[in-house]
């Protein structure tokens, strides 16, 4: 009888356990629940907060920013002034009859300034940047009104190359070897066209420690898709479509592809730069720009 009295107690003792751990389950997630509630709900408010402080640096920005919009189409080459042709246009939010804009234009630190006149708050200029010396070039606005000037950021380019009538589009190519005092490449380099212009004459050249030591005729790769006519792709008019240069440890590899456009630019775009370690390992060198290329006018 006292067995049976102490497993009956035993039982009781392990059921009240059990509902002791289920009502602390119960609680936990109850509380789970409310803290998750509360944490969507501060991250509401603060999605709230965020989007007030957009919309009220908006309207700061319209109060104390004139420019309301601004377009820069380049229409091609002067190759008598050795620049590029654009047109800009700016539209200002608020403007008089006495409104008076010059637009400013810094080309690699060099600044030049010029009128532009419009109506109904649109101001357009026609542009002439200097292309010879590839660089970063910026616009500003200095717009007058009452006698008080406030000057305007307009836009700006890391490098003028992106302007250019052929800009390096992409690119695809095997990776190099370098075996028997050989080093080996396969590359495919594209192009974009703009301004109704073509490649002229293209040509791959090869120069080991900076020295030319290669040419060799580009021909229209089979990356090229009729789909798209403003890109051409060029690949190495060889048997094999590849490259082989003789060299040895701790020689520099370039290549360069040398073409001209329909206006009468030359372009020497450097496509890739290779170090040979002492152990015969290949090294990629990279570019601190995305628009390495050099350019000068026919003579």
């Amino acid at each position: 009888m006292k067995k049976n009295w102490f497993q009956i107690l035993s039982l009781a003792l392990n059921v009240a356990l059990l509902i002791a751990l289920l009502v602390t389950r119960w609680e936990l997630m109850n509380t789970q629940t409310i803290l998750k509630s509360n944490l969507d709900g501060i991250a509401y408010r603060l999605s709230d907060v965020d989007d007030r402080i957009t919309n009220l640096s908006a309207k700061q920005r319209e109060q104390t920013e004139n420019l309301s919009d601004f377009s820069l189409e380049p229409t091609g080459l002067d190759p008598e002034s050795h620049t590029l042709q654009a047109d800009m246009s700016i539209t200002l939010r608020r403007w008089a009859a006495d409104t008076e804009v010059s637009l400013a234009v810094t080309q690699n630190g060099q600044t030049t300034e010029q009128p532009m006149s419009g109506s109904g708050g649109v101001f357009p200029a026609p542009v002439s940047l200097p292309v010879e010396d590839t660089g970063e070039v910026s616009f500003a606005a200095n717009i007058t009104t009452g006698g008080q000037t406030s000057r305007e950021e307009v836009t700006s380019y890391s490098d003028i190359a992106r302007l250019l009538p052929l800009t390096n589009d992409s690119s695809s190519y095997s990776n190099p070897t370098y075996r028997g005092g050989n080093f080996q490449i396969q590359y495919d380099l594209g192009f974009r066209k703009q301004y109704g212009t073509e490649v002229i004459d293209p040509v791959f050249q090869v120069l080991k420690n900076g020295d030319s030591v290669r040419t060799l005729p580009a021909k229209i790769s089979e990356s090229t898709v009729n789909s798209d006519p403003d890109a051409v792709y060029y690949t190495p008019d060889t048997a094999e479509g590849d490259i082989v240069v003789s060299c040895q440890p701790k020689d520099t590899v370039e290549l360069h592809l040398l073409c001209r456009d329909s206006f009468g630019l030359s372009y020497d775009f450097t496509v890739c730069t290779y170090a040979i370690g002492e152990n015969g390992d290949i090294a990629r060198i990279e570019s601190d720009t995305d628009y390495n290329v050099r350019v000068s006018w026919e003579k």
